[in-house]
């Protein structure tokens, strides 16, 4: 009798597994069906060894710390890719580009989450100037990636399609397809072929792995990861309409934040203040957002004023002031705008207005003070009080 329960013990786990392993293979299948790939894809030697890659236990626990790490972030990005009907497994192409990471740069000077080139983020109205660069900024960039790959796809067809030419560029694709006589994903990434550079055919490969890697239950579980499994897609994050000029330090402080922790959800800004030319989003957590209102009155914030020093009126030709407040009456302004010139210095700039370094530094959110270059504007506050 124990001989049979044993026996009939070993029979259940063996179809358990079995019935494991099946649900796994269509997870899989169906994740391939996401970006439009046929199922015998999983069967292509160059993708499984790629695949095997991603799925070793150093690469595993790296690619899981950080998409853990960025559970605020990526429950937006779901919820915007599932809005305009782009397949969720487009996340992971913001994993493969940068690794979530905002401020990412690459070495063709592609930036940001999406890791847009200059002229490619010009195309789809992302503003780069001395202030602002809206490649790092976490919801404009996802829409413009957005509004790029439906055009993709549209010219395409077909989702990974789009993928290879959001990497190589649609003139590539077009041409590969041309040279191959086919669209087959297997045929295009022929390695002796070469119908697409490596670098493109490699990326399409690692999107795809870890996109496997994420459906798979038996990774997750072991992990303790499964609830990746039923994020959901309802944004963690929201915006603020702030007024121009308006420091970060006092957003910050008014949503019961470090500046350090706004700015790490604000990298486009490249100064601690927000543009001089309009009103700008800024983007907390909502568990920030009523502190936020409770402190604002719901209100756009907007700068304090402060009265101009009487040496600002005998400033040369190369600064100019700004206004900041809105009276009919008086005109009050709470900066100056330095445009650097030759032999300039951190250090000369603040003498000559008698403004600390530190709080030049801290105000135009210098790096690096000593690479200032020609013509570079610096802000220099007229609140000296104010941090």
């Amino acid at each position: 009798m124990k001989k049979f329960f044993l026996i009939l013990c070993l029979g259940f786990s063996l179809c358990f597994a079995q019935f494991d392993a099946m649900i796994q293979s269509t997870k899989d299948e169906e994740v391939l069906q996401a970006f439009d790939v046929e199922p015998d894809f999983l069967n292509n030697e160059n993708f499984i060894l790629v695949k095997n890659s991603f799925f070793s236990e150093i690469r595993k626990d790296y690619m899981l710390a950080q998409f853990k790490e960025n559970d605020e972030l990526i429950p937006t990005l779901k919820g915007m890719l599932l809005k305009e009907g782009i397949p969720q497994e487009f996340l992971y192409l913001a994993m493969i580009e940068s690794e979530f990471s905002l401020s990412a740069k690459s070495r063709k000077k592609a930036v940001g989450l999406w890791q847009f080139i200059p002229s490619t983020a010009k195309v789809f109205g992302l503003r780069m100037d001395s202030q602002i660069d809206e490649r790092k900024d976490p919801i404009k960039s996802t829409k413009a990636a957005i509004t790029y790959l439906k055009s993709l796809k549209e010219k395409f067809g077909k989702w990974y399609l789009a993928a290879i030419a959001y990497n190589c560029g649609s003139g590539r694709v077009t041409k590969a397809i041309e040279e191959a006589g086919s669209d087959s994903l297997s045929v295009l990434l022929d390695p002796e072929a070469k119908y697409v550079p490596l670098e493109s055919r490699m990326y399409i490969r690692k999107i795809l792995a870890v996109s496997l890697l994420f459906h798979s239950v038996d990774t997750l579980k072991t992990k303790d990861y499964d609830y990746f499994l039923n994020r959901g897609a309802n944004s963690l994050l929201t915006s603020i309409e702030v007024s121009a000029k308006t420091p970060l330090s006092q957003v910050a402080s008014q949503a019961g934040l470090s500046l350090a922790e706004l700015k790490r959800y604000n990298p486009q800004f490249k100064r601690n203040i927000t543009p001089t030319y309009a009103q700008t989003p800024v983007y907390l957590p909502y568990k920030f957002l009523a502190q936020y209102k409770e402190r604002n009155g719901d209100k756009p914030l907007s700068t304090q004023s402060t009265a101009i020093k009487t040496a600002a009126k005998n400033t040369k030709s190369n600064i100019s002031t700004k206004s900041n407040a809105k009276s009919s009456k008086t005109k009050s302004k709470s900066y100056l705008v330095h445009k650097v010139g030759k032999g300039d210095t951190i250090y000369s700039i603040s003498k000559r207005y008698g403004i600390s370094t530190k709080r030049i530094k801290q105000y135009n959110a210098l790096k690096n003070a000593n690479s200032l270059s020609i013509n570079q504007e610096i802000l220099i506050p007229l609140d000296k009080d104010k941090a």
